[in-house]
């Protein structure tokens, strides 16, 4: 009986317009960040959060906007590669929800905490890290967004502001296109928009064979 009132009362489900997939998911995640920070902001949680369990909290969130939105889209914690065998496992990624059926993912983002955790060695991996896991190198080498053209990087600000990490990711590219043909100097970060709270980024990454266009999303906690 419950489940019959339920499925009679079910709305449709909302159609995104065809070709605008991602921008609508780069705005639902535009949307979060001050629902995410209302969210940290729960007596019971035991800090500091590593970035893990930030990433946890802010898909929460992004969920609770895509319910709102009423669209067969998820977000997920971290994406096993299905469809390239890819070794990188994304920190989260969209995908559409359809029964019977598996798809690729949609938009997949890794999460980065400014500054990055000790050790020192560990400082430049929102650019560029030990074993190739820095932020923005995974998607260069094709260990994360494989078969993607746009992708995106969450950026959770602990400590100083938006202008400083921008200059100091900047400022590494910079010094990494001076020596490693790999790296170009047009990879720097462009802001998109700045608040209180939030600032929103792009750059290209030029990958072996093409570019990918990456979304970043800085969040200040």
């Amino acid at each position: 009986m419950i489940v019959e009132e339920y499925n009679n009362n079910q709305e449709p489900k909302t159609s995104i317009p065809k070709g605008k997939t991602i921008s609508f998911i780069v705005n639902t995640i535009k949307e979060v960040p001050e629902y995410f920070i209302s969210a940290l902001d729960n007596s019971k949680l035991i800090k500091p959060l590593n970035e893990n369990k930030l990433t946890q909290i802010l898909v929460e969130q992004i969920n609770a906007v895509l319910f709102d939105k009423n669209v067969s889209i998820s977000a997920e914690n971290q994406y096993s590669d299905l469809f390239f065998g890819t070794k990188g496992i994304p920190d989260f990624y969209f995908h559409a929800i359809e029964k019977g059926k598996t798809n690729e993912p949609l938009f997949v983002v890794e999460s980065k905490i400014l500054p990055a955790p000790p050790p020192k060695n560990r400082k430049t991996e929102y650019v560029l890290g030990d074993n190739k896991n820095g932020g923005i190198e995974r998607f260069k080498i094709e260990k994360h967004g494989k078969g993607l053209n746009e992708c995106g990087i969450v950026g959770f600000i602990k400590q100083e502001g938006f202008e400083f990490w921008k200059n100091k990711v900047n400022d590494w590219i910079d010094n990494l296109a001076k020596d490693d043909i790999f790296w170009s100097s047009d990879e720097m970060l462009k802001v998109d928009k700045i608040s209180t709270h939030y600032s929103f980024l792009q750059s290209i990454a030029h990958r072996e064979i093409d570019d990918i266009f990456i979304y970043h999303f800085w969040i200040k906690i």
